[in-house]
């Protein structure tokens, strides 16, 4: 882990949002299936959009 990921680690924000149930049978599944947290499906969801939306 770089320098960069480490101080985005440790400035983490709690917060909270409504999901349809769908879209948290989603989350979870897609969690399970990478074997990462909930929470890393979306900050990975939120920068691949980012990313496609070509921003930075």
């Amino acid at each position: 882990m770089n320098t960069s990921q480490k101080k985005q680690t440790s400035q983490k924000k709690q917060t909270s949002l409504r999901l349809t149930p769908e879209a948290k049978r989603l989350v979870e599944a897609l969690a399970a299936h990478l074997g990462v947290a909930q929470s890393a499906i979306w900050e990975m969801a939120i920068r691949q959009m980012a990313h496609k939306e070509k921003i930075k």
